[in-house]
This record gives C-alpha cells, sequence and structure tokens, in this order.
C-alpha cells in the first residue's frame, strides 16, 4: 500500500494547523498533543474506512495471452486480460514483467476495468535472441475508493514460459499473400510456376516463343491445329538447408547476427519448398556438424525443423567445411539442392569455402546464400571527409573486391550464388529457388 499524495496532503495539514495555533494561541502542549491525538484518530478512521471499501486484489483476474513461439527480430503482440469480479470500476496501471533484453513498446500501461466485466490492453515486444525465456510478474496499482492510499499487489499468470524462433511471422505473411494473390506486391514470384518442367500438365494451344520439343504432334493432328505439351514444375525433390554457425556469422547486420537472417530466410524457403511438395532437410555445422535432418516431406517436416533452430547459437569457432561437405556427401546421396547459408568476409575461408563446397557440385546442385553489408557499400561510396573516412572506404572496397572475386570464383565451379543485403535475403533465396525450379535445373 502507497500513501496517496491526497492523504500526503491531509496529514500535513494537520500538522500546519497545528504549528499555526502553537505560534498564535496560547495553546499548551497539552492540548497540542489532545489535538494531534485526534487528528490522527480522524485520519486512521479515514484510511480504515477506505481500507474496507476499496476491492481487494483477490477479486481481480490477470492473464497474459501470447503466442508461446515468438518471432526473432520483429513486434510481437502481448495481451493482458484482467477480469474484474468486484462491483466497483478500477483505474489500473499496469507494468508487466518481459524478459530483460526484450525491446518493449511500453513500459507502463493504463486500463479502465468495468465492475463485473474485463478488459484488455496489449503492448509489444521485440527479441533480439533465440532461446528460452520466462516472464515474470504482472504489477498493478490501483486507487482507492476515496483516494488516500495506491493499492498494489503482484499477480502470477499462469502464462510464463516462452520460447523465441526465427522469424515465424514471414511465414504467416508469406500464407497471407499466396492465398490473397499478391505475392508479385511483396516483390516474390508466383509459388505454382507451371510451363517448364518435365511433369505433364496439360495441353494447350501452340504459342509463337514455345520450344519445338513441347509439340503434340498426336493431339495436333487429332485438334487439326498445333497443340502443345504443358508441364508442371517437378516435385519430390530434395532441398537441403545449410547453415554456417561459425565465426563469420557472428557479425551483426541490422540487430540481428547474421545467422539469425540466414535461420529467417532459411526457414521461409523450407515452408516453400514444403508447400511446392518437395523434400526438406537441415544441416547446421560450424567446427563440426551440430545437427542434420534428413530430407522429408510435410508440415510436419517443417515443425522439426523449426524446433531445432530457435536455440542455435553461432560459435566464435573456424568453419570446417571439409568436414561438413564430407558430412552431406554421406549423408545425402540422392541429388538435391544444396543452398549453403554463409559469409564471404575472410579471405582465408572464402578459399576453403570455394574449395570445398566445389567437391558437391559434381552430384548436386548446390547454392551459396551470403549477406552483404549495406553499411559496407556505403562505406566504400563514401567521398571521404577526412583520413579516417579514407581508411574505412579503403577497407570497405578491399572486403568488397574480395567478395566479388570469391563469387565469381563460385560461378565459375558450377555454383548458384545469391548476395543481397539482409532484408532482400529471403525474397531473393525464395525467387532463386523458384527460377531453379522453373528451369528443371534439379
Amino acid at each position: 500500500m502507497l500513501f496517496s499524495r491526497k492523504f500526503i496532503a491531509l496529514a500535513m495539514g494537520g500538522a500546519a494547523i497545528l504549528l499555526l495555533m502553537t505560534l498564535f494561541t496560547s495553546i499548551t502542549l497539552a492540548q497540542a498533543g489532545v489535538f494531534l491525538l485526534m487528528y490522527n484518530g480522524f485520519l486512521l478512521l479515514l484510511i480504515l474506512g477506505d481500507w474496507f471499501l476499496t476491492p481487494k486484489p483477490t477479486g481481480l483476474l490477470v492473464q497474459r495471452l501470447f503466442e508461446h513461439r515468438l518471432s526473432l527480430g520483429v513486434s510481437n503482440p502481448i495481451t493482458l486480460e484482467i477480469r474484474n469480479s468486484t462491483g466497483v470500476d478500477l483505474e489500473l496501471t499496469i507494468k508487466d514483467e518481459p524478459p530483460v533484453n526484450f525491446k518493449v513498446s511500453a513500459k507502463v500501461l493504463n486500463c479502465k476495468v468495468p465492475a463485473m466485466a474485463a478488459a484488455k490492453i496489449s503492448y509489444n515486444v521485440e527479441p533480439d535472441k533465440r532461446g528460452d525465456y520466462t516472464f515474470g510478474h504482472v504489477n498493478i496499482r490501483y486507487p482507492s475508493r476515496m483516494g488516500f492510499f495506491i493499492r498494489q499487489f503482484k499477480a502470477t499468470g499462469e502464462n510464463t514460459a516462452t520460447k523465441v524462433y526465427p522469424n515465424i511471422m514471414e511465414i504467416r505473411k508469406y500464407r497471407i499473400l499466396a492465398q490473397q494473390g499478391h505475392l508479385l506486391e511483396g516483390g516474390l514470384k508466383p509459388s505454382r510456376i507451371i510451363g517448364m518442367g518435365t511433369d505433364f500438365e496439360s495441353l494447350r494451344d501452340y504459342q509463337v516463343d514455345d520450344e519445338y520439343r513441347r509439340i503434340n504432334w498426336g493431339a495436333t493432328a487429332r485438334r487439326g491445329r498445333l497443340t502443345s505439351n504443358q508441364y508442371e514444375v517437378d516435385k519430390s525433390q530434395n532441398i537441403l538447408l545449410v547453415l554456417d554457425a561459425g565465426r563469420m556469422m557472428t557479425g551483426e547486420v541490422r540487430g540481428l547476427t547474421k545467422l539469425d537472417h540466414a535461420i529467417n530466410a532459411s526457414l521461409l524457403l523450407g515452408y516453400v519448398g514444403v508447400t511446392r511438395d518437395d523434400k526438406v532437410g537441415l544441416a547446421v555445422f560450424a567446427d563440426d556438424v551440430k545437427l542434420f535432418i534428413p530430407p522429408r516431406k510435410g508440415q510436419s517436416q517443417l515443425q522439426k525443423i523449426l524446433g531445432s533452430l530457435y536455440n542455435i547459437q553461432p560459435d566464435l569457432v573456424e568453419s570446417d567445411y571439409a568436414a561438413a561437405c564430407r558430412y552431406i556427401s554421406t549423408k545425402n546421396r540422392k541429388r538435391s539442392l544444396i543452398c549453403i547459408f554463409t559469409d564471404l568476409i575472410d579471405e582465408e575461408a572464402s578459399r576453403r569455402l570455394i574449395t570445398y563446397v566445389s567437391t558437391l557440385t559434381g552430384n548436386h546442385l548446390v547454392g551459396c546464400i551470403t549477406l552483404v553489408d549495406s553499411l559496407l557499400v556505403q562505406k566504400a561510396a563514401q567521398v571521404p571527409a577526412d583520413s579516417q573516412e579514407v581508411y574505412e572506404k579503403g577497407v570497405a572496397q578491399g572486403v568488397l573486391h574480395q567478395r566479388d572475386r570469391a563469387i565469381s570464383q563460385l560461378k565459375n565451379r558450377g555454383v548458384v550464388v545469391v548476395n543481397v543485403p539482409p532484408e532482400e535475403l529471403s525474397v531473393a533465396a525464395i525467387n532463386k529457388y523458384l527460377e531453379i525450379k522453373n528451369l528443371s535445373r534439379l
């Protein structure tokens, strides 16, 4: 319980009256004591009356409502539902206790809950790391009926434990865009591409840009006009998502580690692969292989991948590309699209990557998906104003030149390369995957 300003002013007013009486009247010490006793007794009666009139905290039921799979790096809504079973309207001041490293949209919330009713109030949290977290208490204050004190208590909701996953909201966004037919507006190609591939779809009239090998001569003879076969993109192919969790992926870009960006993009790519009836698998490596999930179909496979990724963190160790490539060659013999999410910022590591990834191109189609730091590009293009900026520009240009050389060597060895800023990573990876499927490169 906290005394309100109203009560403090009333108590100080009594002291002021007593002081004035002492200064300007001939009040005795005994009379002053009697006045003080009577005044304090009056205040005590007010407080006791206010105490009994004010609803008890047991009349409030607090429940925290939120998705128990929070998404990394985006705003996640947290809703507090307060049920008031008392007969009095209550003005509440609420302070929740989210995990300490979460960014919070509002630290203090204000809410009015009518008598015998419920109210909801929400705020947003933005986690900066994946893993397991726990919410604390919900702290609530409300004024007494007569306004002489503020009652406060802590409510412990049932929903306290949560897990921070990769950005699963992007999957929901993609699903909604696909359902509404707005994929192109989101920068994504349509999820169903017909025309190439090897699976027969239907017959249609010949068009001037059709390949001659697509002409169905039997149907042409029956129909009396040129007719082409229409094919659907191949299904049930293997997609292996390979994540480098070594030293080069510990750097931060736009508030998230490079591994976080890679995980978000790979998860969305996996979702698109599953919806197109492909088999999706996962491998994570650093100085050794941390995790391997063989490619399989279905939403249950995607859930398995999601559950294994939520607590994977990058390590300050050198990535062993040789061991990773040997492991993949042994465990994944069927021809697959192998999407390796890594970085090319270190010259020696890039050399090892080029050497060992090339060993996979004989049996697989290999894609190397890397993040380019937008700040690095800006530094390389800036007009320097002092010697420090001259130095920064030179370093940035050197790093970008080294990246370009590594990318060129990878392409020369048959590796498909996607090199984009973090905000374009998911869209670029998906579009490249759809392009590969459309051209039947697998």
